[in-house]
């Protein structure tokens, strides 16, 4: 499964395990209905700041989209840059 895919599925998932239309999450986004039906049958791409919305109305962390590898690697790039820079001075919104 590709990481596009990967994240459609998820979302998707989430959508049906709270029982709620597309509807709802496109409303509270602000995109039209039919654009986030599209997005999650795979016939468009999304933008992220519409991603970054979706997650938060659906309480998703951004970190549940990376694989296994992915969160390795970041991980491992967040130790050298630490090692690097010193720790991060505060923990932004986008904390994984």
């Amino acid at each position: 499964m590709n990481q596009a895919n990967l994240i459609v599925a998820r979302i998707e998932r989430a959508r049906q395990d709270r029982g709620i239309s597309v509807a709802e999450p496109a409303r509270r986004i602000n995109v039209d209905r039919k654009r986030l039906w599209y997005f999650l049958n795979g016939q468009r791409s999304m933008h992220v700041d519409e991603f970054v919305r979706l997650c938060a109305v659906m309480d998703m962390s951004l970190a549940c989209f990376l694989t296994k590898e992915q969160a390795s690697d970041l991980a491992e790039t967040r130790r050298r840059m630490a090692e690097d820079y010193g720790p991060a001075s505060h923990a932004g919104p986008f904390r994984f």
